[in-house]
């Protein structure tokens, strides 16, 4: 299923930030750019995590960041997300079909996304 990040403005977003910032955090990541401008993608990455690869797309606008993977990795790079945008930047957490969705501010948790998404985490 894919999630996405979506921002009310355009260009919060910019690829080189996101790259240098993704790189930063988890040095395994990978990124291309899109060279066809045609393309809604600016960008393209895949993260490897915990519990799967976040693979997903960065569009040219700076205002949405689609991405794929398990529930629980996704639910921390979305978080992470959020760390990229200004602090007063409206954005939203959902999954593409909307069954699943959350403003995503400052004092999200990752609890508040599975509360969202109706996800009960197993005990270790």
């Amino acid at each position: 299923m894919n999630y996405f990040v979506i921002t009310e403005s355009e260009g919060v977003v910019s690829p080189p930030a996101f790259t240098r910032r993704l790189k930063s955090r988890w040095p395994g990541a990978t990124v291309e750019e899109v060279p066809n401008p045609a393309s809604s993608h600016a960008l393209e990455f895949s993260v490897p995590m915990e519990h799967s690869r976040v693979d997903g797309s960065l569009n040219r606008e700076g205002c949405s960041i689609v991405f794929i993977g398990d529930l629980r990795d996704c639910a921390d790079f979305a978080l992470w997300c959020r760390t990229l945008l200004p602090p007063g930047e409206p954005a939203t957490f959902c999954d593409e079909g909307m069954s699943g969705s959350l403003q995503l501010d400052s004092t999200t948790t990752l609890a508040d996304i599975f509360c969202a998404f109706d996800y009960q985490p197993l005990p270790p």
